[in-house]
């Protein structure tokens, strides 16, 4: 596996961490569980990786706690599971990613698996400057007290206890009973458990070691003792332990001196302050929340700058916590901060005032309580105090960065809904986007102008707005913006004006221009974000009628050249699934009954020549063949016998039918009894197939005649018999049907009469033609394409005719279908619904104004639609989730518009009065 790649199968990527853990030497979890759920490491791994890998998850906070929602593991309990989740990345994954996607060598297991998965950057941790972390290691190596020299010098030789053979017996305790002698009775020891804490620890005194000999006689203690019976002592085993030392494990040595260094420093001394922190409240001084509300609203410069500075932290981090409601004031200070940008940009400082009356706003006041009405006239009466980006001091860039801080606090903060509805009462708020999105178009400016633009996004769906509004005017000046974010954002905040609310708002006053752009934005093929909004627009714009008369009469070719695009976005980005329908069963067909073969002429002139029961032995292999399950009756054979060898001396019927016992083995001659008892030959059936005396197969005549059937008067009608005429070459059978079907006229010369002119019908069995064919030249070749080339293929010709081939297959058709994008509720969502309800849109307005612009004798209906009408039934055929709304569409395009109830916002297309 290369650098940078992700192995995709889930089972070869375990196998493949299993292998590397087990060349490392660490443990892999292969079945990895979070308080009892499993997870699947693959699955982390890629999560993960997408962001960046470990390090750069470790570095952004909460960043470990975003991954609990994607694995599946609920809201509970978040905390815990957010390190659960990081150390069972950490050791079974992060080794693994260091070595095969960044291709990097891991630090050793020492401080990354034994370690616990605190902290981050494992890429750039060794040994040197990640120790393994001790009680107080630490402390001794960054105290510098020690010189390397010192470190490497050669220690001096302590002193070490000695220690006998059997050292075990200084602790007697640990020492196992001796086995008393058999004659001796066992007596335990009585003395004090704790006897053994009176010896010195320092100097312990070994027992004397027990030895143990084969019999009183060899004990020298023992007063049987018998010198000739001496044993000598059995030698005992050495106790060796290594001794650390420089040369030995220079690592572990350095470490234990380092830690009984560190151990042996004094400890610092408390702070006194912090026994009494637990008692008394106010000792601790107020959170970071407080300190920051409190220094924004001091006034302070050194203050506000303290408290901006983390309030972007808090207010990014912790922003589902962190809300208006909970901190009063908070909101009127950031608002009154990012009112400085008026001094800084215009050199004016407006007057912030809650008691004017509504709709009134004296100069150089704005209106907190109900909104300045003519803030847009204000705006550019007023001019930039620097045009160029070298006319500021450094003093205002420190003001601009301190009051895009600010500005991105509101940012952040807005994005969550309860601070967005807690802001959107706000008229200051409201004027404070106006000021801000009206800001000169100035790239030192562009931040703070951004921020405002994303603010507005988040807060224009509380608001009710009138076409002439000063935001909505400020908004509409952004489309045709070069800055594909202002581009976007402008987008979003105008769509979602008033979507909260029961009035539906009405997008108008849009100029053309912006039209014609969002129209070639449509266009786009790898920009769905932006695509979308764009559609959305105008969605809400076609709905409204006046809006498609102003712009068919700028305009009329727009409609027809989007038209096209919309159809075909309808199947965007779509599911595709293939069912199999079937569309003709397996054909039921039961084999069509045998008929004994007719014998041609040349066959039954060769047998003639032979003599019974020759000639009738070999006539019954031509004709007839072995099958077990099989059988014919007596009288049936014995016609079909008589009917060619009557005049010819034939067998007596007793002497043919054991003649025919005598020539299939198997065939026996049988009485079925029964109210009629039947006399059959069991074992043989008719061939389907006639064969001549060497075993050739004969080619057959499939010509279907009508015989008229002379007995039925009232019903005449004509009844379908195949032809039993066998041929022994494809040329014969040829000749026969010109001859014996057709009658087709010869020449002089016996050759047949090319030119001769009839009606020809073809009644070859199975042949589709139906029309007669009227030249004789004609219907000879079409003859020639129905015999089969070889014996063969005439022979597999006659089977599937009888029903015996092989059995076809079901026929199926493939039908694809396409279920496009839809919301968490099950409804169409995304580009492809937008198209949809956009051609709704257009259809309904033909269907109701387009007598207004008929031309030439070309309706607007035919204008718009008339170029995509197959396109638009083949995505009715292939849509599966706009099938409805399409259906709807064609329905409006062919019969006229129908009546449907409104409802809200999605809903108000047919609003034009």
């Amino acid at each position: 596996m290369g650098q940078n790649k992700i192995i995709e199968n889930e089972e070869e990527f375990l196998d493949d961490v299993a292998a590397f853990h087990e060349q490392r030497g660490t443990n892999f979890e292969r079945d990895a569980k979070i308080s009892g759920k499993s997870i699947s490491l693959h699955q982390l791994y890629h999560i993960v990786m997408e962001r960046g890998g470990y390090d750069k998850v470790s570095d952004e906070r909460m960043a470990w706690r975003q991954l609990v929602k994607p694995l599946g593991l609920g809201h509970q309990h978040e905390g815990a599971m957010t390190f659960q989740i990081k150390s069972m990345y950490y050791r079974n994954l992060a080794a693994y990613e260091i070595a095969k996607y960044w291709g990097e060598k891991p630090p050793p297991k020492e401080i990354l698996e034994n370690l616990t998965a605190k902290g981050g950057n494992l890429r750039t941790r060794t040994l040197e400057n990640y120790p393994i972390p001790g009680a107080r290691e630490t402390m001794a190596l960054g105290d510098g007290s020690e010189s390397v020299d010192d470190e490497q010098r050669t220690p001096r030789p302590e002193r070490m206890e000695t220690e006998e053979p059997g050292s075990g017996s200084r602790y007697p305790s640990r020492n196992l009973r001796q086995d008393p002698k058999r004659t001796q009775l066992f007596q335990p020891d009585t003395s004090a458990s704790r006897a053994r804490a009176a010896r010195s620890t320092n100097s312990p005194q070994p027992m004397p070691p027990q030895h143990n000999y084969s019999s009183a006689s060899s004990d020298p203690r023992s007063s049987s003792f018998n010198i000739q019976n001496y044993e000598p002592r059995q030698p005992m085993p050495l106790t060796l332990r290594p001794v650390t030392t420089p040369g030995s494990n220079p690592a572990l040595f350095y470490q234990q001196k380092a830690l009984a260094k560190a151990q042996s420093l004094p400890r610092p001394k408390p702070d006194p302050q912090q026994f009494f922190r637990h008692m008394i409240p106010s000792m601790g001084g107020p959170n970071i929340y407080l300190r920051c509300l409190y220094g924004l609203r001091s006034g302070i410069p050194e203050e506000q700058h303290f408290a901006l500075h983390h309030l972007v932290k808090v207010s990014f981090e912790r922003g589902d916590k962190y809300k208006f409601e909970g901190f009063p004031l908070l909101a009127e200070s950031l608002l009154e901060k990012v009112m400085e940008i008026m001094p800084l940009v215009y050199g004016v400082t407006w007057e912030v005032s809650y008691n004017e009356p509504e709709g009134t706003a004296p100069e150089g006041t704005l209106n907190a309580a109900f909104g300045t009405p003519d803030l847009a006239n204000r705006l550019n009466s007023l001019k930039s105090r620097f045009e160029a980006e070298d006319d500021s001091s450094d003093d205002s860039y420190d003001r601009l960065e301190k009051l895009n801080e600010a500005a991105l606090v509101l940012r952040n903060m807005v994005t969550l809904d309860e601070n967005a509805k807690f802001l959107a009462p706000f008229w200051l708020f409201r004027d404070f986007l106006t000021i801000a999105i009206s800001l000169p178009q100035q790239p030192r400016l562009a931040e703070f102008r951004r921020y405002a633009l994303e603010m507005a996004g988040w807060t224009t769906r509380y608001w009710e707005m009138q076409p002439k509004d000063p935001l909505y005017l400020s908004l509409l000046e952004y489309l045709a913006s070069p800055d594909r974010a202002m581009l976007l954002t402008s987008l979003q905040a105008i769509i979602r004006i008033g979507i909260e609310l029961e009035p539906v708002f009405r997008l108008t006053d849009v100029p053309l221009s912006a039209i014609q752009r969002l129209v070639a934005l449509v266009l786009l093929e790898a920009d769905d974000e932006l695509v979308e909004p764009a559609l959305d627009f105008l969605y809400e714009y076609s709905a409204i009628y006046e809006n498609n008369h102003e712009l068919l009469a700028a305009s009329p070719r727009l409609y027809a050249n989007l038209i096209p695009r919309l159809v075909a976005l309808l199947n965007h980005n779509p599911t595709t699934t293939k069912e199999q329908i079937l569309s003709r069963p397996k054909a039921q067909r039961n084999p069509v009954p045998a008929t004994i073969p007719q014998v041609p002429a040349d066959l039954h002139a060769q047998l003639l020549q032979l003599q019974e029961p020759a000639r009738s032995s070999r006539w019954l292999k031509s004709c007839f063949e072995e099958s077990r399950e099989d059988d014919i009756t007596q009288i049936a054979i014995w016609q079909a016998y008589q009917s060619r060898f009557a005049h010819n001396g034939a067998m007596p019927a007793a002497e043919f039918i054991k003649n025919v016992s005598t020539t299939f083995s198997n065939a026996q001659a049988q009485v079925i009894n029964g109210p009629q008892p039947r006399f059959i030959i069991k074992g043989i059936r008719p061939r389907r197939i006639l064969v001549d005396l060497q075993g050739q197969p004969y080619f057959k005549c499939c010509w279907e005649n009508e015989k008229v059937d002379p007995s039925d008067a009232a019903r005449p009608h004509a009844q379908k018999h195949v032809c039993n005429v066998w041929q022994a070459s494809r040329k014969g059978l040829w000749a026969h049907m010109l001859n014996d079907h057709l009658a087709v006229p010869r020449n002089e010369d016996g050759t047949y009469d090319n030119n001769a002119t009839a009606e020809f019908h073809c009644r070859w069995q199975g042949c589709l033609r139906s029309s007669p064919f009227t030249k004789a030249s004609d219907i000879g070749a079409h003859l020639r394409a129905h015999i089969p080339e070889t014996a063969q293929a005439m022979e597999k010709l006659i089977y599937d005719l009888a029903g015996m081939g092989p059995e076809k297959e079901p026929e199926v058709t493939e039908h694809t279908s396409y279920y496009t994008q839809i919301d968490e509720y099950g409804t169409p969502a995304g580009i492809s619904f937008m198209s949809v309800m956009i051609l709704r849109n257009l259809a309904r307005f033909a269907n109701k104004h387009g007598a207004e612009y008929h031309q030439n004798g070309s309706t607007l209906m035919d204008r718009l639609f008339g170029g995509v009408n197959r396109d638009l039934w083949h995505a009715f055929n292939l849509n599966r989730t706009l099938r409805p709304w399409v259906g709807q569409l064609l329905a409006l395009v062919e019969k006229g518009e129908q009546q449907e109830p409104r409802g809200v916002k999605r809903d108000h297309e047919g609003e034009d009065d």
